[in-house]
């Protein structure tokens, strides 16, 4: 048994590195500066909080480019300025020809800006927003033609000189491309001082990293919504074995009797019904004093941070808050394996060696629960590994639903604010419950039948 979990944990290690990959790809191209600081406004700042992001650092332990580019692009900072030198190195494949228009119209024309009238500034600073040279010199002629009108003449000076300087760099741009770089690839290799390496060590060790917005760590940010999410889910997936199951059984005990097929009725609807329908339902029956019973005040819980108790006493004083999300994803749950039971025990009786048990004298009780139980419970386990993700997704809609802190509400919060690190962390979580519910079914199929631990070799 040993060998056969060791087995499956080696399989699913490379899986959660596969989905960790493209997780992490999805939250570096989001099409934001992740900044969350003006760099005009406070370059100092920008640059300490873009590099305590890693965001100069490369993304992973290798890229692959083309020759057009150099191995250190991911050290130009603010981002803003790295993606359009990538859209200006496009154009002529000559990177050092494109470096020096850029040095041209930005540190070197910087100083210059001083002295020059609005107008100039306006047509100036344009230059940083071309897509290819010929774009340039209509800016250069509305830049001098301001300029020749000065009465400075040191400011005149300074300024055509500088401009002198665009052009002839914007010249060279232009006369000398070099297009055939941007078919040639080049493998770079950066090491383990990358932004994914940081970023997989942090999941590994326990710190994943800050918000965006709040500044505090994931942790601190997820922990609490994540023990509120867990515990919903656990109870209800509790209450849906302890129900479905037994109720299954009794389905099959009881095939094409009328109680079996009220059963088979009611648990279709409310398989069918979507999670937030029937949560909206039994707001209306047991919620609402005007059209319902007005028996459970289920919405609303108290946050456990703001609460200011320990978990437990914070889960005990609200457990009335718990009983209409976990009754909505209980009756959900429990549907779809009371009718899975039903179908693994019916397909079992079947079986000669059933057959053969009955031909002994054994009563049906014992035909069921000693013999087809057993194996009737694969179609069960195989569900079993669905539910670990379908539960968390669903649960998303039921805390939005009734108001409840835990992940649910605490994604779309972060959705809205665009606060990727803590939302690609919360994706990456629900990944590995994904796979930990698939080994985890694994581990339950070897137990309920030893053969399978030894189907291949």
């Amino acid at each position: 048994m040993l060998a056969y979990l060791l087995r499956r944990i080696l399989l699913a290690v490379p899986t959660l590195l596969i989905i960790s990959m493209v997780t992490f790809a999805l939250s570096q191209y989001t099409g934001t500066d992740p900044v969350q600081v003006d760099y005009a406004d406070s370059p100092t700042a920008y640059l300490a909080k873009a590099r305590s992001m890693g965001l100069d650092k490369p993304v992973f332990y290798f890229s692959l480019l083309s020759k057009a580019y150099p191995d250190t692009l991911h050290r130009i900072l603010p981002v803003e300025d790295r993606e359009q030198l990538v859209r200006l190195a496009a154009w002529s494949g000559n990177w050092a020809a494109t470096s020096r228009y850029w040095q041209a119209v930005t540190s070197e024309l910087a100083p210059a800006l001083q002295y020059a009238p609005g107008p100039v500034r306006i047509a100036l600073a344009a230059l940083r927003q071309v897509r290819q040279p010929d774009e340039v010199p209509p800016l250069l002629q509305v830049a001098r033609a301001y300029t020749d009108t000065l009465r400075d003449a040191t400011a005149r000076a300074i300024l055509m000189a500088r401009i002198a300087a665009v052009e002839q760099a914007c010249s060279d741009w232009k006369m000398y491309p070099r297009r055939w770089n941007l078919l040639v690839p080049a493998l770079h290799w950066h090491g383990v001082e990358n932004r994914y390496h940081a970023w997989l060590s942090g999941f590994v060790t326990g710190n994943p990293g800050t918000s965006i917005v709040t500044g505090n760590p994931l942790l601190v940010e997820l922990r609490p919504r994540l023990l509120v999410t867990l515990l919903l889910n656990g109870m209800a997936l509790l209450l849906a074995y302890l129900i479905g199951i037994p109720l299954g059984v009794f389905m099959a005990r009881h095939q094409d009797r009328q109680a079996d097929r009220w059963l088979r009725a009611v648990l279709l609807f409310l398989y069918a019904m979507p999670v937030i329908w029937l949560g909206s339902l039994l707001i209306l029956l047991l919620s609402r004093q005007d059209v319902g019973l007005g028996l459970i005040n289920g919405l609303n819980a108290e946050p456990w941070l703001l609460s200011g108790k320990p978990f437990g006493r914070w889960a005990w004083d609200n457990m009335e808050k718990f009983v209409l999300p976990v009754l909505t994803l209980t009756l959900h749950a429990l549907a779809i394996l009371a009718i899975q039971m039903r179908g693994g025990i019916l397909e079992v009786i079947r079986q000669d060696y059933i057959r053969t048990a009955r031909a002994k004298g054994l009563s049906e009780r014992l035909v069921f629960w000693r013999h087809a139980f057993r194996n009737g419970l694969f179609p069960v386990i195989t569900v079993f590994a669905n539910f670990f993700p379908a539960l968390f997704g669903g649960s998303l809609v039921v805390e939005y639903l009734f108001d409840f802190p835990g992940m649910g509400t605490k994604m779309v919060a972060v959705f809205a604010q665009n606060d990727y690190a803590v939302l690609f962390a919360m994706v990456m979580f629900a990944a590995a419950v994904t796979v930990v519910g698939t080994l985890v079914a694994d581990v339950l199929y070897a137990l309920a039948d030893p053969r399978v631990r030894f189907g291949r070799r």
